[in-house]
Parts: C-alpha cells; structure tokens; sequence
C-alpha cells in the first residue's frame, strides 16, 4: 500500500469523484482544495456539474485527459463499484478509496474488482493524512502508533 500512496503523491494530475456543488463541508471539495493548494492539477468529476469552484468538472471518467492516472473516489458506497469499472475502463492506473467517519467509500465488491484486474488500490486510510497538514498528519502520526493502520502499511 505504501507503493502506491507514493506513486499517488508523485501522479501531478489526479481526478476526485465526489467533489460537489454544494460546497460547504463537503469532503471530496476540502480534499481538491488541499490538493490545488500543494501544486496538484486536479480534475473534480460530478456527472452533474459542468463546473465546480471555479474548475472544468468532468461528468464521465473516460472523458478525463490521458495524463490522469490517479482517481480518489469519495462518493457513496453505492457509487464505487462503477467507478473502478469506469477507471480500469478507461486506463486509471490507480484509485484511491476514501476512508472517512463511518465506512467511507469502499465496498467488498469495488475491492474486489481491484484485485482481480490488476488495479493498484488504496482503502481504509483517507487520502489527507497522506496530502493534508496539521491534524492530518497529526492523526496518521496517532494512528501508527497505536497500530490502527491498514495491515498492509505495516511494513
């Protein structure tokens, strides 16, 4: 999981389903932020927004341009599944699964079809203690050492 957490942080052009257009509070917008504040280009993708916060929003993954590589879903459960369908569909190398307060975005489905197309993964970790600051970092740091990481980050 490691490998794959670098060549996310490395990847300049990353797409995040789940941005919305309804702004306050929402997480996959807070994350795009963070990451447009760290020198990432990033392409917010809704299927039902032409713009958000000012950037181009894209409506398919397959649509998006060649150079993204790296996909953060932070959408519903229900929508995950599909979603890695559509990123391995349209060449993502990876996807980054959200993990937030409750069970985040992941399902057994979507990590499953991860596994058996050969889709580098992330779940179980939420991507700002990886790209975020302060408390992020700060729970990542809490976290490790308690030994409340993904087993694969353990070594």
């Amino acid at each position: 999981m490691q490998k794959v957490i670098n060549d996310f942080k490395e990847a300049k052009h990353i797409a995040i389903a789940g941005v919305s257009r309804t702004t306050k509070g929402k997480w996959g917008n807070a994350l795009m932020n963070e990451l447009l504040k760290l020198g990432y280009t990033v392409y917010p993708l809704n299927r039902n927004a032409k713009e958000i916060e000012g950037k181009k929003c894209y409506n398919e993954i397959k649509d998006l341009p060649r150079e993204v590589n790296s996909l953060i879903i932070a959408t519903k459960p229900e929508a995950t599944y599909q979603l890695v369908k559509e990123a391995k569909e349209a060449g993502i190398k990876r996807v980054w699964i959200q993990k937030g307060v409750g069970k985040g975005s992941a399902t057994p489905e979507a990590i499953q079809f991860c596994k058996e197309n050969n889709l580098d993964y992330i779940y179980g970790l939420c991507p700002m203690m990886a790209y975020g600051s302060g408390a992020h970092k700060f729970h990542f740091w809490v976290r490790k050492t308690i030994g409340r990481l993904p087993s694969e980050m353990k070594n």
